[in-house]
């Protein structure tokens, strides 16, 4: 351990050698009560240097005091050091941009700070199951260890979150990156040069643009096709973007079902001169964008060819790995019982034409987007991957990189789970705040900006909150005057300020009233989530009451919350749920998820409880018990089984891990005492300790939350305990804290 960290001071010495001094250009003008700077590295500079100081103006005549900051920048330590000397500067930092080459941190031993990405770190390549992340430098109280430096891709460094540090990214500061993808060719210099003109351009224009046009769309497989969350999300809109409703026009939603083809549709929607935002809800890739499925079959003739396409590409697939063409069309065969007639067509290049010709159509993909111009001054890609700004060609660079309006949007560089509030603040972009300090609300370890943070649109009634925000953050009064506003997200950003400075607490028993009273569902939602951080009996009640709200994501997002708690009060809400509102398919199948995390038996008790009571009028309902009956004993397997491996010294240790790892997305809160013995027991390889130690970290809201902590903190009092399990047992306290 001592040999390893003597090498990582000699590497972190090394990078410190070659450093040089950043430059440091003061603010033009005065009088400005906040600030930004413009990080951007030394090449980038040079070459761009009259758009960059036409972008500061602009940005300036906007309202912030603005520092450029360049230097040949050798580690992203040097960056964040640059940033972290303006905070304590007056007028007080907002927030920054990376322009051009400014290393890239992939931060490891984080993945909590992530909503979905939960990628082995040690079974697959560092470039894999890292994350691209600029967290590193606008959430300056976070401690990172260096590791190394990217052998192939030099501008990529890996750091690991501390076992001292704050567990969360709260960030400090906005930011976004400006970094252009060479898979468009040309001279990127020149191409950035161009994309800060072009922001500097939008600040006169956006003056008295407020957001009155609107696009959201639902791809294929999102959030399980369910129209229910589709429909109900116009609730949130409507509270959003008041003045996008006042024409036919104005707000568009959309939906892959409309269209076979939507890309095309969705294409012409991106050229309107007149669309501020446009939303996608979708599955992607870095450079795909999942639009439409890939057909559904309406006769005899297209539910052969989705049969013969599917397995057709099954066998390419297989023989990608090894299998030989003839072995797998033996194996189909016997198994559907196809005679060679079927695979004729196997070998036909034209075939194959065509079918590339098929799937060009169904997704957007970034040679679709090069060299055409999209209009949105705001494009959010709430998609795995769309925002992998660390790559050569990435979707949300591409929508930048054009010479259309568009100068910010919203992507994220790895996965990103469905069931979250995508949409959360969203509508604070109404009343003239930045994009920027929006983003910062709700950003994941993963989830970044890219372009301009410092756009905004005219309010829909002149306000100070883009400024308020830095300047009044403490100020309790203001924005306790601000809970009655007639505006749902006016009042979010409210109750989210106070929830900041609530240091006793007081501030719960508020919130539950104000879940219990709001008639603003994104009011509801936000009240929700700000009582998980107080993890007591008011979060409890709330949830219970959320799991059957009116909105469907406060359902749905409660349900899921209920599973993290694990009290058995809730089981009666979700067993009603579960049962009654079936029709919801995404707050079903979360309930369903949740279930299994509490006590069995005591789920079991719910359901005859419901169906002696509420449910007892329900047509066929003895039979539909026994089936709710016969489904929780399924699950019940499912679950001893993955909790009899964890326990299993006879399994090998990789399959003991795999199911440890389960865990961290299934808090099995009945065999906490299970998890500690596992921990606490020497006989284990401390591989599968330490495993088991990060796992407990995953109880944050847990009724056993408390009894985690005790353990963790009274093993580690323990001098045989090894350094390893010792430092992750650290992390899983301070998580839960």
């Amino acid at each position: 351990m001592k040999l390893l960290y003597t090498l990582l001071l000699g590497v972190a010495a090394a990078i410190s050698a070659n450093a040089s001094v950043p430059v440091v250009e003061q603010p033009k003008t005065s009088g400005n009560s906040t600030s930004f700077a413009i990080v951007v590295d030394e090449a980038t500079y040079r070459a761009t240097l009259p758009s960059i100081n036409r972008y500061r103006d602009a940005v300036e005549r906007d309202g912030l005091a603005t520092y450029v900051i360049h230097a040949d920048w050798s580690s992203p330590d040097e960056v964040r050091q640059a940033i972290i000397n303006l905070g304590d500067k007056q007028p007080s930092l907002e927030g920054f941009v990376l322009v051009g080459d400014v290393p890239v941190a992939m931060v490891r031993n984080a993945q909590h700070n992530t909503s979905a990405f939960k990628m082995d770190e040690d079974g697959f390549p560092w470039i894999a199951s890292s994350v691209p992340t600029d967290r590193f430098y606008d959430v300056p109280q976070m401690q990172f260890r260096f590791v190394k430096q990217d052998e192939e891709q030099p501008h990529l460094f890996y750091y690991e979150l501390t076992e001292e540090s704050p567990q969360w990214a709260i960030p400090k500061w906005y930011s976004a990156r400006i970094r252009y993808p060479k898979q468009l060719g040309g001279d990127p210099h020149k191409a950035i040069a161009a994309f800060l003109d072009k922001a500097a351009a939008a600040k006169d224009a956006m003056k008295n643009d407020p957001v009155d046009h609107v696009v959201a769309f639902n791809g294929h497989g999102y959030n399980s096709d369910c129209l229910i969350a589709w429909m109900d999300e116009e609730k949130a809109y409507r509270e959003y973007f008041p003045k996008a409703f006042e024409k036919a026009t104005g707000f568009k939603h959309w939906n892959f079902r409309m269209d076979p083809k939507m890309k095309y549709k969705l294409f012409d929607e991106l050229q309107r001169p007149e669309i501020d935002i446009f939303m996608f809800h979708e599955h992607g890739g870095p450079t795909t964008q999942y639009i439409n499925e890939s057909g559904v079959g309406t006769s005899e003739t297209t539910r052969y060819e989705n049969i013969r396409k599917t397995l057709y590409r099954n066998i390419k697939r297989a023989m990608a790995k090894g299998t030989p063409k003839e072995e797998v069309i033996a194996t189909f065969s016997e198994q559907y019982g196809l005679n060679p007639e079927f695979f004729k067509e196997f070998d036909n290049p034209e075939y194959w034409h065509k079918d590339s010709i098929a799937a060009t159509e169904i997704n957007i993909d970034s040679e679709d987007l090069h060299n055409r111009i999209t209009n949105p001054r705001m494009v959010m890609l709430n998609a795995c991957y769309n925002g992998s700004f660390h790559e050569d060609d990435y979707i949300a660079g591409d929508y930048l990189f054009n010479n259309g309006n568009t100068v910010v949007a919203q992507g994220n560089t790895r996965n990103v789970l469905q069931d979250r509030w995508t949409i959360e603040m969203l509508g604070l972009l109404s009343h003239g705040v930045r994009a920027g300090h929006y983003n910062r609300m709700v950003a994941t370890l993963e989830g970044h900006l890219m372009g301009d943070p410092t756009v905004r649109f005219a309010p829909v009634e002149a306000n100070t909150l883009a400024a308020d925000i830095t300047l009044r953050k403490n100020d309790d009064a203001y924005w306790r005057s601000l809970l009655n506003s007639p505006y749902a997200d006016v009042q979010s950003l409210a109750m989210r300020m106070i929830a900041d400075n609530d240091t006793d607490g007081k501030f719960s028993s508020e919130l539950l009233n104000i879940y219990r009273t709001s008639p603003f569902n994104t009011v509801r939602m936000e009240a929700v989530k700000l009582l998980r951080r107080y993890n007591n009996a008011d979060f409890v009640e709330a949830v219970r009451l959320g799991v059957n709200d009116p909105y469907e994501l406060v359902a749905r997002l409660s349900a899921d919350y209920a599973g993290n708690i694990g009290d058995k009060t809730l089981l009666p809400a979700l067993i009603e749920a579960y049962i009654d509102g079936a029709e919801r398919q995404r707050v079903h199948r979360t309930v369903g998820s949740s279930l299994i995390l509490f006590d069995l038996d005591d789920v079991a008790a719910a359901v005859n409880d419901y169906y002696a009571g509420a449910g007892s009028n329900r047509y066929n309902g003895e039979q539909e018990k026994a089936d709710m009956l016969k489904w929780i004993e399924g699950q019940r397997e499912r679950v001893v089984d993955t909790n009899d491996d964890i326990t299993n010294k006879d399994l090998k240790e990789r399959s003991r891990i795999m199911s440890i790892r389960t865990v961290r997305n299934n808090p099995y809160h009945p065999y906490v005492e299970n998890y500690f013995a596992v921990i606490a027991d020497k006989d284990n390889s401390e591989a599968v300790r330490v495993n088991m130690a990060e796992a407990l970290g995953w109880f944050v809201n847990s009724i056993r939350r408390g009894e985690i902590i005790d353990f963790c903190q009274n093993l580690m009092k323990q001098p045989d305990v090894p350094e390893k399990v010792r430092a992750e047992l650290q992390q899983t306290i301070n998580r839960l804290k």
